[in-house]
């Protein structure tokens, strides 16, 4: 299993889910590994870099201790696709709403060769994302359109041999606060910070981005600065 986090309230209530959900395992069947990770684009803003290592390194040492098979780790671009070879180097424009060049290299890229590097040694893969159907109609629509009726899990959009599943799909914002603010972190995080780090960047989020069906997120204070 692979989890996207971009340390955002959908994505940490996913992961959260996921964990307490495994935690009701007796410790001999939590077998197979589950990957955490972060995409982090080397072009984020400070505040968001600090809170994202704290949140990485608390779950791995919760997995330690409690024996869960969690692991988490950042995914980065690789040196020819960062943000400033680009724009220096090659002379792109600054990425804006019809030309979003960054968000192929720095963001699907590092995701997808995680990925295909997992199902090359396993076999398959279910990547988990904390997508919900009430962000957009755009966003209900393509999650409808690669599942049958009746299943839990749906092709990805592009690569083979990965499923995705979505536990908070049917969530409402409502219920993902409510989620956050009644059930504690389980690797000791205060998810009233989330409220906070909310509050004060007006709602916007950068979620670990997998397809071009993903909003942009440039506008917010949670973007590329």
């Amino acid at each position: 299993w692979v989890v996207g986090f971009s340390g955002g309230k959908d994505s940490t209530t996913a992961l959260q889910l996921i964990w307490y959900a495994l935690s009701k395992l007796p410790p001999d069947k939590r077998k197979k590994p589950v990957f955490v990770i972060a995409s982090d684009t080397l072009v984020e803003t400070p505040v968001i870099v600090d809170a994202i290592d704290q949140t990485l390194k608390r779950i791995n040492e919760a997995a330690e201790r409690t024996q869960m098979p969690f692991r988490a780790e950042k995914v980065r671009p690789i040196l020819d696709h960062t943000f400033w070879v680009n724009m220096i180097g090659r002379g792109y424009p600054a990425p804006y709403r019809r030309f979003r060049w960054c968000t192929d290299r720095l963001k699907i890229d590092p995701a997808n060769r995680f990925i295909e590097d997992r199902v090359s040694q396993y076999g398959e893969v279910v990547l988990i994302l904390g997508v919900r159907k009430a962000e957009s109609a755009t966003r209900a629509q393509v999650m409808a359109l690669h599942r049958k009726p009746g299943d839990r899990l749906s092709r990805h959009t592009t690569l083979r041999s990965a499923w995705v599943y979505t536990p908070v799909e049917d969530f409402t914002v409502d219920d993902v606060w409510t989620y956050l603010l009644s059930v504690p972190s389980p690797w000791g995080n205060n998810n009233r910070d989330l409220v906070t780090m909310y509050r004060n960047a007006q709602a916007g989020e950068c979620p670990l981005v997998v397809d071009n069906t993903t909003p942009s997120c440039g506008n917010s204070r949670f973007g590329c600065w």
